[in-house]
């Protein structure tokens, strides 16, 4: 009887229980509220499990309680009551909580209430261990409490157990936790974390691959900073803490974007379960917030009736919540247990309640427009969707718009944004046509009523209307096309089940999308698009532009000479100044025939001209002294260049002096902390205004002056104030990208290096990727902070001067690297010289640089940085005592010997003896030997091109290959910088001098005698490289030769009986250490057609079982590469098994007969993700020895799902999906009859290059890529090609859009009117008139249709053209030909390119029947969808940016390419189909020379090679050009 009273009763019980404690319905006295907690600790003492249902009221309540600090006591002791009573069920979810208290009130309760808390703990570990055991990588610490240092301490033993990723994890997993304690607790430990692995976060934030849990970890400080913004200070301070601890991530290597949840209703509430959803996602979202932040008692119960209705709508009731879960498993009872806890707590008295309204009186009918200017935001919004609302249709539509309709008018304006687009659609896809016009009209009157000019509070309210306009806008677009791909799939899937769909449904459909295309068409683009740059929302404003240029363009689309498109580029290039993208204004500017001198001075500002924008400033502020814009101009132009000195005395001449204080002052303390003007810098803040006080800059000024004066307690108040100042300013906008909130995050990192001053900060710098500007800052600040702590010294601020200066000469500011370079010669730092010689030869003074470089060495300047090295045995010299290492001077070397080298007048023994003393002065650097390699290896190439009679001897007898062999793979045991330019090249050399010398010498050299001696010096010099390999394999780890592994396997059938076995030796070593990765590799190798290399194959396997017995995990190896063969075998009958007939789909065990018992195999699932080795960032010899080359998390096979798709084509290949062991599934595509080593190969080089672009700053910047995946071979027919999803084919998109448009494609007809065309140059107008004009453009709408938010809009088309232009540029270099429509795809998430089919490689397609005369696919749709820059600005800029890191990179990427070449395995060249066709290569060395040839700019039949910018515009011409396009076959659809 008690127990079931409570349980019909406890929730009432709690509801009046909370009211009282938390003073709910007036004030109560603490003896009452004292009463209430005793009667919740008798209530658990006599009901005990039967009020389990009420548990989160409970919980609630008490944590309200202890945070009171007269009730702290006893509401633990009820705490305590409540965790004795609970199930083992429920005391999982309540583990993190309880321990989090403990913790946060320990210090507030008394000793007997610590007494019980001791004993609560020691209780839960022992009766509850299996369910602290599932989560103790969450529970928080008891450090802070000494009587619990033991139990703290077995549970932190279990911690350190875990990777330290997996302790990051966990701790992300609890600041995600909704209980606020338990968020505190966790940033208090989170931070401790932080400062112990900074090493940690520096390697991960800038490997090749940054881990995911740095945007995890940034995203969810930044979630956590916003969600408790205004409730809990001591959150937002910890918060901000550690988000500095983090450092100021690159958003161009680590995005942390926050997931959009957005809600489409498609069916316009008609289906129930989507209305259900719709309904759930109100109530938490937005119902539920306005309900707990209500202070309105009267509008408080009209929700509280609303959610009552809500819930009786979905079903949710009260049995619901009840324990009995197997009662309740269906959809409802998953609803709502997915629903947050604490929402649940405020639904769940409502599940039961019985709310009543009177009926609502009749409303007179309103009329259309509704807005007024006199309105105000509220106003209008209030009413018009009330309006909506109770004009609505349908069934569930009635039901829903009457409750809602009963809140509108009472609440505030979140309800009312929220349901706004959902209204408006509803009144476009069922109203009345008088009610779709009247609502087109007030959108329409909205957006193109002018903005008032002086009525602040007028003008705010029209600008928030107009922006719940364009929500509506966004709304309507998503739903248009997801409705149209609805209807589309719809279709799909009725054809493959056999049934037709009903054209009723598809009819309706369509003619709603009618309705909303008809509405959104009254609003021209160019009043949306006006409003929105009022608005500043910039993307909205080029979106809506771009469409009204497209609608005032001649219709003979010659734009040329027109006068009425001026403007509308002017415009256009005023809304590329507010947008982050530094290559549009300069497209824009390209269609203007004269820029004025603003245009001008925006082109300078957008590409970081600082000094030739500032000079037009101060001629302008000479005319108008009192400008306050133009003095905030040049003061930024003065601040980005680095003339600090300069500014301040600009400052001190500005008028009027009022202006000094307000737009000057954060400038002035800048400038002067990085001057170290310090008695200026306090007269600036000694009569600063209240309004300044905010400021960041002032702050920090503030803060170095407190510690000029020492006074710590001081400085550090007011770091923690500007920290908090600084974090209150994120918002749900300018964190919604690590972009937005970049300025925010740089603040927050410059915080903590003032705070950490005196802690290594080096690395710290390097997080911050390309943006060299806020490096200058931090550094400026580090040397101010520095200067006044007085614990450095002139050497250690020397050094940071230093970085300063080499940032500034890379990024072009000659006068700020000088000045640098001064400021750490007055320091004393000698090496100041080398920096000096630096800029002497970039500003191309280079005699005197070598000078000055020589003088600095002669005179011993760098002695004083001399140190030994007494640990490192490589540095012993040969009578035994330890050399003296000093690399400033062995840089110095180094770059004298660079100089010198490419000076190209200096004999190479002077040039060698520069290069070893280089190594003579760092032994341990990996650059000077890989530059003293690659300097032989020039003399290699210069000795390889002369005539064989004049070759040297040192080139015969292999001491050259010897030398650079020796040197390269020394170099590995120092770093991996340089790995891709030597160990491919080393290894061919080697691979090389073994074939050479088991080869006889040809008859031409010289006499038997000379030929006999040469090649018995070969052997030797063979076997003294042998030696080189064998020592170093043995040394270096074995991810240094899984890079090149493919390489090593390709020769693995090598002929010299001295060589092989050393090869078998390294790939033994390779899969030892990394087996489930490389065996992929060596299991095709045994699987090959070829018995000689089957067999060498086998050998590799039978030497690592041999190494196998010698370690301690042997067997589980030995046990992997039986599974892995048996996997190999069954996946081989996967690619070879026969399918008859046309199947879509068919049974992966049935049908192909595959075994599935293969699975789990721990095998890595073959990613590019999983395959690809991670480099050492940056890396000495140990630090090689310790890295590891792939996570601990890798993704291994679980199993194999047995349904398989076949492919249309001939060969029907066959995509499976796997299932991994993160729970994922992944598919792959099975390609028969393909020998697919090609494609692996050319993966390898766009990977390659993928690098370089990363490693650029203005590439990173512009995030080019090439877009990758993996290929695995099975054997010399087969293999598995990584699938990548949400690929669209051009064809396929161009196809769909003309059929809508009715556009009749008659491929004979165009065949005809092409052959004519390309008849005689004079006939080229038929291609331009007659096909083109068939054709119009049309691609830019699929990224419209795709992309239907301005803002994704923008990037994707962005994507779009940057992607484009970096494959235009790599396949022409490549001779990559044949990019047909159907070899070109695109991403349908993010919209970049993506390219297949690499069989026409090497200008192959100039030996087709019809050459190829075009360079890459630029037909007009492409050029018309990168906007209406066409061709100019960022496609152009990143066409550049590629051919210039190309070329940078010549050297490595002709060594990659030669690898490929001479692969003997693989055959890149092919045979060419059409003979006698001089401009295409058929010979190795001719497809180099070609490849060379492009990168270094030189036309086929051009001798002088041209720059970047005229090679990409000579490239751009042969695209586009009409006569050419017009010669290309008819399937290369030149008219698309």
């Amino acid at each position: 009887m008690t127990g079931s009273f409570f349980e019909t009763h406890v929730l009432g019980i709690m509801s009046h229980l909370s009211d009282t404690i938390n003073e709910s319905k007036g004030t109560q006295i603490i003896a009452e509220k004292i009463r209430c907690l005793k009667a919740v600790q008798e209530m658990l003492r006599v009901a005990k499990t039967h009020v389990n249902n009420a548990l989160p009221q409970i919980s609630a309540c008490l944590r309200s309680a202890l945070e009171i600090k007269e009730l702290c006591n006893e509401a633990f002791i009820s705490w305590t009551a409540m965790i004795g009573t609970s199930s083992a069920d429920d005391i999982a979810a309540l583990i993190d909580p309880t321990f989090a208290i403990v913790v946060q009130y320990w210090d507030s309760l008394t000793p007997h209430s610590q007494t019980k808390a001791y004993d609560m703990i020691s209780e839960l570990l022992r009766t509850h261990a299996t369910a602290i055991r599932e989560v103790v990588h969450t529970i928080p610490s008891l450090s802070s409490i000494p009587v619990m240092t033991k139990i703290d301490s077995e549970i932190s033993n279990v911690k350190q157990q875990m990777a330290i990723k997996h302790q990051l994890q966990a701790l992300i997993q609890r600041c995600r936790h909704e209980n606020s304690t338990v968020v505190l607790r966790a940033l208090v430990e989170l931070e401790v974390f932080l400062e112990d692995h900074q090493g940690f976060l520096h390697e991960t934030s800038i490997s090749e691959r940054p881990d995911p849990v740095l945007s995890e970890l940034v995203r969810t400080l930044l979630d956590v900073s916003i969600r408790y913004g205004e409730s809990n200070d001591n959150i937002v301070i910890l918060g901000a803490r550690c988000l500095g601890l983090l450092g100021c991530l690159d958003p161009t290597r680590t995005e942390a974007s926050r997931g959009t949840k957005e809600l489409l209703v498609l069916s316009n509430f008609q289906e129930a379960e989507e209305t259900i959803d719709f309904v759930i996602f109100f109530l938490r979202e937005v119902i539920v917030k306005a309900f707990l932040s209500a202070t309105n008692p009267r509008a408080q119960s009209f929700l509280a009736y609303v959610i009552q209705e809500l819930l009786k709508f979905c079903g949710l009731n009260g049995p619901l919540t009840s324990r009995n879960q197997e009662k309740y498993a269906d959809s409802k009872y998953l609803r709502w247990v997915t629903l947050p806890e604490s929402v649940r707590n405020t639904l769940t008295p409502f599940l039961n309640s019985k709310y009543v309204i009177t009926t609502a009186p009749a409303q007179p009918e309103v009329e259309y427009p509704i807005y007024r200017p006199t309105m105000g935001h509220g106003q209008w919004l209030r009413a018009f969707v009330y309006d909506l609302l109770r004009k609505g249709h349908g069934d569930n539509i009635l039901e829903l718009f009457q409750v809602f309709s009963r809140i509108i008018r009472t609440q505030d304006t979140p309800i009312s944004i929220f349901l706004l687009p959902f209204a408006v659609l509803n009144m476009i896809v069922t109203g009345l046509e008088r009610q779709q016009l009247d609502v087109a009209g007030e959108l329409l009157t909205v957006l193109s009523h002018p903005l008032p000019t002086r009525d602040v509070a007028a003008k705010n309210g029209l600008l928030q209307c107009s922006q719940n306009v364009f929500q509506v806008l966004d709304y309507l677009s998503r739903w248009t096309q997801e409705k149209k791909k609805d209807i589309s799939m719809g279709r799909i899937s009725s054809s493959r089940l056999g049934r037709t769909p009903c054209s009723n449904d598809i009819e309706i459909a369509q003619a709603q999308i009618q309705s909303v295309e008809s509405v959104v068409s009254t609003l021209p683009a160019e009043i949306i698009s006006r409003r929105a740059v009022e608005c500043k929302s910039y993307s909205r404003a080029l979106f809506y532009w771009e469409q009204h240029i497209r609608e005032q363009r001649p219709k003979d689309g010659k734009e040329e000479g027109n006068q009425n498109m001026e403007p509308l580029y002017e415009r256009l290039q005023q809304i590329y100044t507010q947008i982050d993208e530094p290559d549009g204004i300069e497209g824009i500017s390209s269609h203007l025939h004269v820029l004025n001198i603003d245009q001008q001075i925006l082109e300078h500002r957008k590409a970081g001209r600082w000094t030739a924008a500032q000079s037009w400033y101060e001629l302008l502020l000479s005319e108008r002294p009192r400008d306050t814009e133009v003095q905030l101009n040049l003061l930024t132009c003065l601040k980005e260049s680095g003339q600090h000195d300069v500014l301040l005395n600009q400052i001190d001449g500005f008028e009027p002096a009022s202006s000094r204080s307000s737009i000057a002052l954060p400038f002035a303390c800048e400038a002067s902390w990085v001057t170290g003007k310090w008695n200026r810098l306090e007269e600036y803040l000694g009569n600063i205004s209240e309004n300044m006080t905010g400021d960041f800059n002032v702050g920090v000024a503030r803060a170095l002056l407190a510690l000029a004066r020492n006074e710590k307690e001081t400085f550090a108040q007011i770091v923690n104030d500007v920290r908090r100042t600084t974090a209150r300013s994120l918002s749900v906008t300018n964190t919604a990208s690590l972009q937005a909130c970049h300025n925010v995050l740089l603040k927050l990192h410059a915080l903590t290096e003032i705070e950490a001053i005196g802690v290594s900060l080096d690395q710290r710098l390097d997080l911050l990727g390309a943006f060299n500007s806020d490096k200058q800052f931090l550094l400026g600040l580090r040397r101010a902070a520095m200067q006044l702590s007085r614990d450095f010294s002139n050497n250690d601020i020397a050094s940071s001067w230093l970085t300063s200066a080499k940032l500034a000469r890379k990024a072009g500011f000659t006068h700020q690297s000088f000045n640098a370079v001064l400021h750490a010669s007055q320091l004393g730092d000698n090496s100041a010289t080398i920096e000096h010689s630096r800029l002497l030869w970039k500003e191309g003074h280079h005699r005197k640089a070598i000078q000055s470089l020589k003088g600095a060495i002669a005179a011993n300047a760098f002695q004083s940085h001399a140190y030994m090295q007494s640990d490192q045995p490589a540095t012993i010299s040969n009578n035994g005592r330890q050399q003296e290492q000093n690399a400033p001077k062995a840089r110095a070397h180094l770059l004298l010997a660079k100089w010198i080298d490419g000076a190209g007048q200096t004999q190479s023994e002077s040039i060698v003896e520069e290069y070893r003393l280089a190594i003579r002065w760092h032994s341990r650097w990996e650059k000077a030997h890989y530059y003293l390699g690659k300097h032989y290896n020039k003399l290699l190439e210069h000795e390889k091109a002369k005539m064989t009679a004049k070759r040297a001897q040192t080139f015969l007898s292999g001491e050259m290959a010897k030398l650079v062999v020796e040197n390269y793979i020394r170099s590995l045991a120092y770093g991996a910088k340089y790995i891709h330019q030597t160990l491919p090249r080393a290894l061919t050399l080697w691979l090389e001098l073994g074939v050479d010398a088991e080869l006889p010498l040809d008859s031409k050299y010289g006499t038997d005698e000379f030929r006999t001696h040469t090649a018995q010096q070969r052997r030797r010099m063979l076997a003294a490289v042998n030696a080189q390999v064998k020592k170093y394999s043995d040394r270096l780890p074995g991810f240094v030769f899984y890079t090149a592994l493919s390489q090593i396997v390709a020769r693995i059938v090598h002929p010299n009986p001295a060589v092989f076995p050393l090869l078998i030796e390294i790939v033994a070593k390779v899969v030892s250490a990394h087996p489930q990765q490389a065996l992929w590799t060596l299991l095709a190798v045994v699987k090959s057609s070829s018995k000689d290399r089957a067999l060498r194959g086998k050998q590799c396997l039978d030497r690592i079982y041999e190494q196998a017995k010698k370690l301690s995990d042997g067997k589980e190896l030995k046990a992997m590469i039986t599974h892995g063969q048996k996997l190999s075998d069954q996946l081989l009958h996967v690619c070879e098994g026969d399918i008859q007939g046309k199947p879509s789909t068919i049974s992966l065990s049935k049908d192909l007969g595959f075994v599935h018992k293969t699975a789990p195999c721990r095998l890595v699932v073959p990613l590019e993700s999983t395959l690809t080795v991670s480099l050492p960032p940056l890396a000495d010899g140990i630090e090689m020895r310790k890295h590891r080359a792939f996570s601990k998390d890798t993704v291994t096979i679980s199993a194999f799902l047995d349904n398989v798709l076949v492919l249309n084509s001939l060969q029907k290949p066959r995509k499976i999906t796997i299932r991994g062991s993160d729970g994922h599934v992944y598919a792959l595509l099975c390609k028969p009859k393909d020998d697919l080593r090609k494609d692996q190969r050319l993966m390898e080089f766009n990977t390659m290059i993928n690098r370089f672009l990363k490693k650029d700053a203005e590439s990173s910047q512009r995030r080019l890529y090439i877009k990758t995946y993996s290929v695995t071979p099975l054997n010399e027919e087969c293999g598995l090609i990584e699938w990548v999803d949400n690929l669209k084919t051009l064809r396929e998109i161009l196809l769909n859009t003309y059929r809508q448009k009715n556009v009749i494609i008659n491929y004979n007809e165009l065949k005809m009117m092409l052959n004519e065309a390309c008849s005689s140059p004079s006939k080229t107008s038929i291609f331009t008139d007659r096909v083109i004009s068939k054709f119009p453009p049309v691609f830019h709408e699929w990224f419209v249709d795709m992309f239907p938010e301005p803002g994704t809009w923008f990037t994707a088309r962005l994507r779009y053209t940057r992607s484009c232009a970096v494959m235009s540029i790599v396949g022409h270099v490549l001779g990559l030909g044949d990019r047909h429509g159907e070899n070109i795809l695109f991403e349908e998430g993010n919209g970049g390119t993506f390219h297949v089919d690499f069989n026409c490689l090497f200008d192959k397609g100039l030996s087709f029947e019809k050459p190829e005369l075009v360079p890459f696919r630029l037909t007009h749709n492409m050029v018309d969808a990168f906007g209406a820059y066409g061709c100019e600005g960022p496609f152009r800029k990143s066409c550049e940016l590629t051919l210039r890191i190309l070329r940078q990179h010549e050297d490595t990427l002709m060594t990659i390419l030669e690898t490929f070449l001479y692969d003997p395995t693989t055959d890149f060249i092919g045979k060419k189909k059409k003979k006698g066709v001089e401009l295409a290569p058929d010979t190795p060395e001719g497809v180099l020379d070609s490849v060379r040839n492009k990168v270094r700019g030189l036309l086929p039949t051009e001798s002088v090679p041209l720059s970047v910018e005229g090679y990409v515009e000579e490239l751009i011409k042969q695209a586009t050009d009409p006569e050419r396009l017009a010669a290309m076959y008819i399937g290369w659809c030149a008219f698309f």
